[in-house]
């Protein structure tokens, strides 16, 4: 499963974020370093899985699912801090990928730490942390490589300590690692260390009520932290959201509309993070179940019958695919096979996230 970090700095609206994005109610305002993180599991909403229960006449619809961890104790210069950073760097580097909450709101009675609301000071104060901590992690590895070559030349080391200088100058530019050009093995050879800045990295822009109508320029605003590589930006009033995502799905729609929202902050940053990893979903069906399932964007048909089940892959014969608007269309599975919309395909057909797929497998 798909884990996001939700990192920020105190009284950024971070848990509040969480709590509008799954639906949660953790304790917010109570910001501590030692704090448990809050974790949640989200259902990644997908309306086609319903369309498809009704075609296949299944009572069961089961939605791919991203587990989302609101990670306390980021502060300025905790980097340094052994205590600190056992408390939530090590979180992070369990994480897939990192959604910073930057506040833009003001708000009196939640007092800024450093004074003021200043969200490229905050953004560059956070990335800081992140960049310090990869340098540190880096140079201790280093200095260990450094003993080991002068015991005796050995290749593998010297080979890691290349990669890692050229690592460590991209630091020392205040540039993360994931705006670097990083080759296949590079990345498999410091796969191991967790790199915090070469995660994916969505920014969430916290706006308040008033900023909501304004939200399109603000973003046009912070659109340079989108330039680089695997990084995105996407804006929410989390403290609306949060109350929001605490009605029934008509109420939900209903107050959407009329503040203007586009869709709730649970679809939206759902839909970022799953652009930002590279995602898509394809969906299987039958009179049982209907499933979504989460996949890398490129992967071959093989490798989606992996992610169904182990023994559908190793026992892989075909793929019977058909595009969900065909189905929808046609409105049965037998009549898509009619109208020849159903496309049979081997184990290196790269799947697309508008199939529907049965899957043919022999074990």
């Amino acid at each position: 499963m798909l884990r996001l970090g939700i990192i920020g700095l105190p009284q950024s609206g971070k848990t509040t974020v969480f709590n509008a994005i799954s639906g949660s109610h953790a304790s917010t305002g109570d910001y501590s370093t030692s704090k448990k993180e809050n974790v949640s599991v989200v259902k990644i909403p997908d309306e086609r899985l319903q369309r498809i229960a009704e075609i296949f006449k299944s009572g069961r619809i089961v939605n791919a699912e991203i587990e989302y961890i609101d990670i306390a104790g980021l502060t300025k210069g905790a980097s340094s801090d052994r205590k600190k950073e056992a408390a939530y760097i090590h979180a992070i580097r369990q994480t897939d990928a990192l959604l910073h909450v930057v506040r833009c709101f003001e708000n009196p009675n939640v007092p800024h730490p450093d004074g003021s609301v200043d969200p490229k000071r905050d953004i560059i104060g956070v990335d800081s942390e992140l960049i310090l901590a990869d340098l540190v992690s880096i140079e201790n590895r280093m200095s260990k490589i450094e003993k080991t070559i002068k015991v005796a030349k050995k290749e593998k080391e010297e080979a890691e300590y290349k990669i890692l200088q050229r690592l460590k100058d991209i630091l020392e530019e205040e540039k993360p690692l994931r705006s670097a050009e990083i080759g296949k093995d590079e990345l498999k050879a410091i796969s191991s260390y967790g790199f915090l800045t070469l995660k994916p990295m969505l920014y969430i822009l916290n706006l308040d009520e008033q900023q909501i109508p304004s939200r399109t320029e603000v973003e046009k605003e912070f659109s340079y932290l989108a330039e680089t590589a695997q990084s995105g930006i996407a804006s929410i009033c989390a403290s609306l959201q949060m109350d929001i995502a605490d009605f029934d799905e008509s109420e939900r729609e209903e107050y959407i509309k009329d503040f203007g929202l586009d869709i709730a902050a649970s679809e939206k940053i759902i839909k970022r993070s799953f652009e930002l990893l590279g995602m898509i979903s394809f969906l299987t069906g039958n009179e049982n179940e209907v499933h979504s399932w989460r996949i890398r964007k490129g992967s071959t048909a093989h490798e989606a019958a992996g992610a169904v089940h182990s023994d559908i892959q190793r026992g892989f014969i075909k793929a019977e695919v058909v595009k969900f608007e065909d189905l929808d269309r046609l409105g049965s599975w037998a009549k898509a096979r009619q109208e020849g919309k159903l496309a049979l395909h081997g184990k290196d057909y790269v799947v697309e996230d508008e199939d529907v797929i049965l899957f043919m497998f022999n074990v």
